[in-house]
């Protein structure tokens, strides 16, 4: 490894001493910082070869991340694809199996942290407006979950009065 290599490995050891970062991610940081393309792969070569990038466990931590905090199997797929992580269905829908969770229950969760607190604590008063009705639709929307299953899942609490 070349003196200009091992300045980028150096800088790819701090950045990965912090958080874990996709190669892509690294990519990006060490073009921002200007090296050379044969500086990124021999630094790239370099963190592979001593195990300090898995991208295996890399992905497998951003999906139980982007799972815990509600988003569907669907959008965490395409957040991986956005910074380049090929994941298969299998691969999401393994660590959903593994920590038991489904988009149901990700829905269920979600619905009520955004019931609103009057209608939890108010027996009598079960029924969500409209407004609040589209305001929860449209918030496990941005989440990556389907509309339909959404709206079931809504109807079953109100039914139950599960707030």
């Amino acid at each position: 490894m070349n003196n200009q290599s091992n300045t980028a490995y150096h800088y790819l050891v701090k950045l990965l001493s912090k958080r874990d970062y996709s190669e892509h991610k690294l990519i990006e940081k060490l073009r921002e910082k200007e090296f050379q393309s044969f500086e990124i792969e021999g630094a790239i070569a370099e963190i592979k070869s001593r195990g300090f990038l898995r991208a295996d466990l890399y992905a497998e931590s951003k999906i139980k991340g982007l799972m815990e905090k509600g988003y569907s199997p669907d959008y965490i797929r395409q957040r991986l694809d956005g910074e380049q992580i090929t994941v298969t269905n299998e691969i999401i829908n393994n660590v959903f199996v593994e920590y038991q969770i489904t988009p149901e229950d990700q829905i269920w969760r979600l619905i009520q942290k955004k019931i609103p607190n009057n209608k939890k604590n108010d027996q009598a008063s079960t029924e969500l407006s409209y407004e609040e009705e589209s305001k929860i639709l449209r918030y496990l929307m941005s989440k990556g979950h389907d509309f339909q299953d959404s709206k079931k899942v809504m109807k079953k609490m109100t039914e139950k009065s599960h707030f």
